[in-house]
């Protein structure tokens, strides 16, 4: 229980004022019966004080009731400020390739569901963090904009499929200068684009940007730019043919990590090589590590007002008063 406004209270030292006015009252002395025999039973000096203690006590509710009494109802957490991220990850068809995934008993996987697994990790340990997600191949998609709403964050990324067929193609530059727009826009002082990938820069769209000038406009953002190249060189993916039917087996290249760690030093990050999903892991928990920024969340409290049964305490008091006074208490002119 607080008060919210207990300077009311100074109104307390008109409490005794009922009692202060009965008291200066001019009385007359009237005879009683109550030395005769049987002569009736008359109220006692105490028993006439009743009706004045409820409006003492009736002015001491009216003045609690202004102070306005609050009782706790329920704190929330206002989450801080912490750190705007964009994952940019590649989903063209070469991220089909399956490996091992590094465990012990070499459990095969996706490059592409080994991402998603891993970005899912990395989302659920920064709840305080802004993250979106853009995926690319021959043109970028942003599947999400950087958002504290995880869960919808997340439900999309579960969803996500390889690129069609036909969108053949890894479009590097025009990926980064998608996700730079988002993170741009956003508020955090603080932010961060991650960039993964398996393949090299192979864009089949007129006039599309460099990856060099796309890092170049990270560097002039402020915005840190890392790089993960994913996959073991020589991988072999399988593709059906959309109009024979056909599956289609391919050797995927290699990773270009010499254009990678060129990005990650002009955008003032960091380029990360993962062979497979453990070291991916690992890199996500490096990236993790890097980027972590001081949160100061706030704690709201919200209060209940509870000045109501203080005014009908009060007004129930001067009623009785009133029932009182009409009765054995009725006073005489």
């Amino acid at each position: 229980m607080r008060l919210a406004e207990p300077g009311w209270l100074v109104l307390l030292v008109l409490a005794p004022l009922p009692w202060l006015l009965v008291k200066s009252r001019p009385r007359i002395s009237w005879p009683t019966l109550g030395s005769f025999p049987r002569g009736g039973k008359m109220a006692t000096a105490a028993m006439n004080g009743v009706p004045v203690l409820f409006r003492v006590l009736a002015v001491v509710g009216m003045v609690v009731a202004m102070a306005r009494p609050q009782t706790v109802g329920g704190r929330t957490r206002i989450a801080g400020q912490g750190v705007a991220i964009m994952a940019v990850l590649d989903h063209s068809p070469s991220m089909t390739t399956e490996e091992t995934d590094g465990s012990e008993g070499g459990t095969r996987i996706s490059r592409l569901e080994a991402a998603k697994q891993t970005f899912a990790r990395f989302v659920e340990g920064r709840p305080d963090d802004l993250i979106g997600l853009v995926v690319f191949a021959n043109y970028p998609d942003r599947v999400s904009p950087p958002t504290l709403d995880h869960a919808f964050l997340l439900e999309k990324a579960r969803s996500l499929r390889p690129a069609r067929p036909g969108d053949q193609g890894t479009n590097i530059g025009d990926a980064i200068a998608l996700a730079l727009e988002d993170l741009h826009a956003a508020p955090q002082r603080k932010k961060v684009l991650i960039l993964l990938t398996d393949g090299q820069n192979s864009p089949a769209v007129p006039r599309p940007i460099s990856p060099e000038a796309a890092a170049q406009l990270s560097r002039e953002l402020g915005i840190t730019l890392h790089t993960i190249a994913i996959g073991q060189p020589g991988g072999i993916v399988r593709e059906r043919e959309p109009i024979t039917k056909l599956d289609l087996i391919a050797q995927v290249e290699a990773p270009d990590t010499i254009l990678l760690e060129r990005l990650a030093k002009i955008g003032g990050g960091r380029a990360f090589v993962a062979a497979n999903a453990h070291e991916l892991d690992r890199v996500f928990r490096t990236i993790d590590v890097l980027e972590k920024s001081p949160v100061q969340g706030e704690i709201r409290t919200r209060y209940r007002e509870e000045y109501r049964p203080w005014v009908v305490a009060a007004l129930a008091l001067l009623a009785i008063d009133r029932l009182l006074s009409a009765g054995r208490w009725r006073r005489l002119p």
